[in-house]
C-alpha cells in the first residue's frame, strides 16, 4: 500500500513531516516525499491519494481498561441531576425486566452531597431486584437495598480494606447508605450479586476494540484486568488475536492491591504465559491510592471539607518500596495509580530507593494519574526517568474539577498543583497519554483528539457540560500540540516497550497509522476533537475505514 500527497506527520526528530509512506505487508518500507515513493507503485500495489489529507502514528493508549467495558451495559447516568439518573434507571429497568441485576453506569459525584447518594432513592422505583449503579470513575457504586440484602452487607460486615475501600455507613445505626467505596466493596458485592458473564464480556469488548479503531487507537494498555481472572482475560484476548479479529496490540498488567499478596510470583506467571505478538502481559500495576471525590487521595495536606484525614495508602509505603525494588531487580516494569501527591512523592521514592539499589538495570517505571504534584516532585520525573502518565481530557473546567475537587482540597491546591503536564514537559520528563476508559472526572471518553484537545486548551470541549470557569487552573499547564502528539504516540509506546516498533513513522516499523480528514496544525485546537478518522491500519492490515473514503 501507498499513501502519498499528504500532510504526514512523523513524530521522527529528524524528519518531522512527509508526503508518502510505502507499507509492504506489516512494515513501514518508505517514508519521504512524493517523487521518491513512486518506486513502490506496482501495477498491483493499492495507492491512497490523501489529498492534503493528514497522517499519523496510530494512536497508542497507555491507560485504559478494555475488559472492564461490560461496566458500561445499563442505564447512561452521565447528568448532573440526580432526578435525571434516576428516571434513567427506571425506564432501563422498565424495559430490560429480565435483567437480574439493574445496572447503570456514569453518576457524577458533583450530584451527591460528600456522604454520597443514598439505597433509599433507588428503593423508590426499583425495590424487587437488586440495582447497581458505577460511579463516572469506576471507583464507587451505588446500590439499593436488595442489593445489600443478598449481597449480606449489614452493619456487622467488615470493610474490605478499612479505612480505604468500604461501605458508607449511617453514623447512628452503622447500617450501610448504599454507597460502596473503591474497587474492593464494589467487587465483592458483585461477586455476590451476578457477575458478567464469559459471553457478555466478550461482546462488549469487540464492541469497544472496534469503537477504539475507530477512533485511530493502535496499541492499549491494559491497566487492570478486574472483576475476572486475570489469566481469562489475556486468554479471551490471544483468542481474539487467533482468530485475526483482535485490531489492538495489547500490554497488559497484574493488578496489585492487597497487601497481604506478593504480586511478584503472579506477574511473572503471566508474563511466562503471554508473550505473543499482539498480547502480551509485562507490567506490575500497583494501586497507590484511590480518589479525591471518596477522601481516598493520599494527599500531603488534609482535605479541606474533613480536615481529620489525609486520605491512606492502599499499599503502605514500606511495601511498596519493597516490592518496586524487587520488580526492579527482576527487569519487571511498574506502573502505578497515583492520584493524590502524597501517593506520586510515596511511588516517586520506591523508583528513587530502587534506581539506587540497583542503578544498572532499565526497568521502566510510570506514575499514572499524578492528579496533584508539588512543585519539588516535578523534577523527579526527568531524575528518576519515571514516566508521567496523565488522562488529560480530565484537565477541563467542570463541575467536578472546579466543585467536588475544591470542596474536598482547597482552591489553593487545585490552582496550583492540578494535573501539572505542562510543568513535567517543561521540567524534561517522559510525558504520556492514556484515557482511563470507562472510568473518569466528569465525563466517559476513550477518544485520544479529545485528550489532546483539552491538553491544548485546558477548556471544556463543546458539548460536554457548563464550564465553571474558562479555563482550568493552572492555565500555565497547557502544552503545544506537537507535545500532545508525541503524548499519544512515540511516549506512550515507550510505556508499553515498544518504542522501537510502533509510535511513530519510519523505515522499519510496523505499519500502525491514521489517516484524518484535517491536519491539525491548520486549525483552531478547539475544533480537534471533531476532527475524523478516516483510516486506520495496525500491522498493514485496515481495522477501520470510513465509508466515505475511497
Amino acid at each position: 500500500m501507498v499513501l502519498r500527497g499528504g500532510k504526514i506527520f512523523t513524530v521522527e526528530e529528524r524528519q518531522q513531516w512527509a508526503e508518502a509512506v510505502a507499507v509492504r505487508g506489516d512494515t513501514i518500507v518508505y517514508v519521504g516525499n512524493a517523487e521518491g515513493v513512486e518506486p513502490f507503485v506496482g501495477p498491483n500495489t493499492k495507492v491512497v491519494e490523501l489529498n492534503g489529507k493528514m497522517v499519523l502514528p496510530g494512536f497508542v493508549e497507555s491507560h485504559i481498561h478494555p475488559m472492564l467495558s461490560w461496566t458500561t451495559l445499563g442505564a447512561d447516568l452521565q447528568f448532573d441531576d440526580p432526578k435525571a439518573m434516576l428516571a434513567a434507571v427506571k425506564n432501563y429497568a422498565n424495559a430490560n425486566p429480565k435483567d437480574v441485576v439493574v445496572r447503570g453506569f456514569g453518576w457524577r459525584y458533583t450530584a451527591f452531597p460528600a456522604t454520597g447518594p443514598k439505597k433509599e432513592d433507588i428503593d423508590k422505583i426499583v425495590s424487587d431486584r437488586p440495582v447497581m449503579l458505577v460511579a463516572i470513575d469506576g471507583h464507587s457504586a451505588w446500590v439499593n437495598s436488595k442489593a445489600l440484602e443478598i449481597a449480606n452487607i449489614t452493619a456487622q460486615t467488615p470493610d474490605p480494606v478499612p479505612g480505604v475501600s468500604r461501605f458508607e455507613r449511617d453514623p447512628k445505626t452503622g447500617k450501610p447508605t448504599g454507597y460502596v467505596i473503591e474497587v474492593a466493596a464494589m467487587f465483592q458485592l458483585l461477586a455476590a450479586l451476578a457477575p458478567p458473564n464469559p459471553e457478555e464480556m466478550l461482546t462488549t469488548l469487540q464492541n469497544s476494540l472496534k469503537a477504539f479503531s475507530k477512533a485511530g487507537i493502535t496499541a492499549v494498555f491494559d491497566a487492570g484486568i478486574i472483576g475476572m481472572k486475570e489469566e481469562d482475560g489475556f486468554a479471551m484476548y490471544q483468542s481474539l488475536e487467533k482468530a485475526g479479529t483482535l485490531p489492538v496490540r495489547v500490554v497488559g498488567a497484574h493488578y496489585y492491591n492487597n497487601p497481604k499478596e506478593d504480586p511478584l510470583p503472579i506477574i511473572k506467571e503471566l508474563r511466562r504465559r503471554f508473550n505473543s505478538e499482539l498480547v502480551s502481559a509485562t507490567t506490575l500495576k500497583i494501586n497507590v491510592d484511590g480518589g479525591d471525590a471518596q477522601y481516598t487521595a493520599a494527599m500531603l495536606k488534609p482535605y479541606a471539607d474533613k480536615p481529620n484525614t489525609s486520605g491512606d495508602l492502599i499499599i503502605p509505603a514500606a511495601i511498596m518500596t519493597a516490592v518496586v525494588t524487587r520488580a526492579h531487580a527482576a527487569g519487571i516494569n511498574t506502573f502505578s495509580h497515583a492520584f493524590g501527591d502524597r501517593a506520586a512523592r510515596v511511588y516517586l521514592d520506591a523508583v528513587a530507593a530502587a534506581r539506587a539499589s540497583y542503578p544498572k538495570n532499565k526497568t521502566r517505571h510510570t506514575a499514572s494519574h499524578i492528579m496533584y504534584l508539588t512543585d519539588s516532585d516535578i523534577k523527579r520525573f526527568k531524575l528518576l526517568d519515571v514516566s508521567a502518565q496523565f488522562s488529560a481530557q480530565w484537565a477541563m473546567p467542570d463541575a467536578a474539577n472546579l466543585g467536588v475537587a475544591i470542596d474536598r482540597l482547597g482552591e489553593q491546591v487545585v490552582s496550583t498543583e492540578f494535573m501539572r503536564i505542562g510543568s513535567v514537559a517543561a521540567a524534561g520528563g517522559r510525558v504520556a497519554f492514556g484515557t482511563d476508559w470507562p472510568a473518569a472526572g466528569y465525563y466517559s471518553t476513550f477518544k485520544p483528539l479529545e485528550a489532546i484537545q483539552v491538553a491544548i486548551t485546558r477548556e471544556m470541549i463543546s458539548g460536554r457540560g457548563t464550564p465553571k470557569r474558562p479555563i482550568m487552573p493552572p492555565a500555565s499547564e497547557r502544552i503545544t500540540l506537537e507535545q500532545a502528539l508525541r503524548a499519544s504516540t512515540i511516549n506512550s509506546a515507550y510505556i508499553l516497550g515498544m518504542e522501537d516498533r510502533i509510535g511513530s513513522l519510519r523505515v522499519g516499523k510496523r505499519a500502525d497509522l491514521i489517516v484524518l480528514n484535517k491536519n491539525l496544525f491548520d486549525i483552531p485546537p478547539q475544533d480537534i476533537s471533531k476532527t475524523q478518522i478516516l483510516l486506520t491500519l495496525m500491522n498493514g492490515k485496515e481495522t477501520f475505514r470510513d465509508n466515505a473514503f475511497k
